[in-house]
């Protein structure tokens, strides 16, 4: 499977099968969390527990990284009597509370949450285009967290990583050479032509705006101010002069090489 598939994608290829969706079969690795999950719903009188572990059955079924609209796509397909959308969210909300998953709060996507597997830490790689998530493990990371911490005498409780960027299908779906004003926020890009005026070109030059200049996306919101920082300066650009720079993308990469 790619694992840069956006999962609203694998929902509905999954959901497109003209098969009947199977009732969940809970897999030996998740069989002492469900039993857990019970005993936690019986300790305190909770109510609607088989409904409650038919959702659990389905949510630990899948290693996708889930929005309650996804959940409840999955769930309605073999139940649709739980398409119940504050019942799912108060479902989730347990399943955080009693460390069985765990709310992810990305960027600007819905909240999603994933497995809380014990004793096992990851971080995410998020796509700002497409919303694709891509879990990695390093271990030289996490060593090296733990010396940062002991340097400045801290004592780690918790913590994650999420680095944001364009995953390759993304950058490889669109031109190499594009203005400036479709660039993405927080991208690095380089300039490779100028189509304005002598006296436009002038002045973007004055501001350091020339063929060959590396700069940084800060902010390109359609309703404010485009900035950018080049030579650690931000610019704020004027309405129609992003359209007028053509950039292509720097790679991070080769500036860390």
């Amino acid at each position: 499977m790619n694992i840069f598939t956006p999962v609203s994608t694998l929902i509905r290829k999954a959901l497109g099968r003209e098969q009947a969706t199977p009732p969940p079969v809970v897999a030996e690795e998740h069989r002492h969390d469900r039993e857990q999950f019970q005993t936690v719903l019986e300790s305190f009188k909770a109510t609607r527990i088989p409904e409650r572990l038919t959702i659990l059955d389905i949510f630990l079924g899948t290693e996708l990284h889930l929005s309650i609209s996804e959940i409840m796509a999955m769930v309605g397909e073999g139940h649709p009597e739980l398409r119940d959308r504050a019942f799912l969210q108060e479902t989730m909300a347990m399943f955080c509370q009693y460390g069985f998953a765990q709310r992810l709060d990305f960027d600007n996507q819905e909240p999603r949450y994933e497995h809380l597997h014990l004793g096992k830490h990851h971080d995410h790689l998020i796509c700002t285009k497409c919303g694709a998530i891509q879990e990695f493990k390093d271990d030289l990371l996490e060593t090296l967290q733990l010396k940062i911490a002991e340097t400045y005498r801290f004592h780690i409780l918790q913590h994650k990583t999420e680095i944001y960027g364009l995953c390759d299908r993304c950058l490889a779906s669109r031109e190499p050479t594009l203005p400036l004003h479709l660039a993405a926020n927080g991208e690095r890009v380089r300039i490779v032509k100028i189509n304005a005026s002598r006296e436009t070109a002038s002045r973007l030059a004055d501001m350091g705006l020339v063929v060959g200049a590396c700069l940084d996306v800060v902010s390109n919101h359609p309703t404010g101010p485009f900035v950018v920082i080049v030579n650690e300066t931000r610019l704020a650009l004027g309405t129609g002069l992003p359209q007028q720079i053509l950039v292509s993308h720097y790679c991070r990469h080769e500036g860390a090489s």
